[in-house]
């Protein structure tokens, strides 16, 4: 487990040499860490608490939001997305 977040950042993009769409693959970490970001957030201002499930679904729909917004031309949908991680 790496012990930094460079070191984290590294091992996915290693990880990712072979992945067709490179570019979605970057973004998957920082999808990660703004969900966990906002659920902290909500965790200590707001008193609410997601299920892991909803925390799951709420990184992958940000991702869903992210790559549609970056690449509104792209026909490539989120299924596209993520059957190629």
């Amino acid at each position: 487990m790496p012990g930094k977040v460079t070191e984290a950042l590294q091992s996915w993009e290693e990880a990712g040499v072979l992945v067709r769409s490179r570019s979605r693959w970057r973004i998957i970490p920082a999808s990660i860490w703004w969900t966990i970001w906002k659920e902290r957030n909500s965790r200590c201002f707001e008193n609410i608490e997601n299920s892991i499930e909803q925390i799951k679904l709420n990184c992958i729909l940000i991702l869903c939001f992210w790559c549609n917004h970056i690449w509104s031309n792209d026909p490539v949908s989120i299924i596209d997305v993520l059957d190629s991680l």
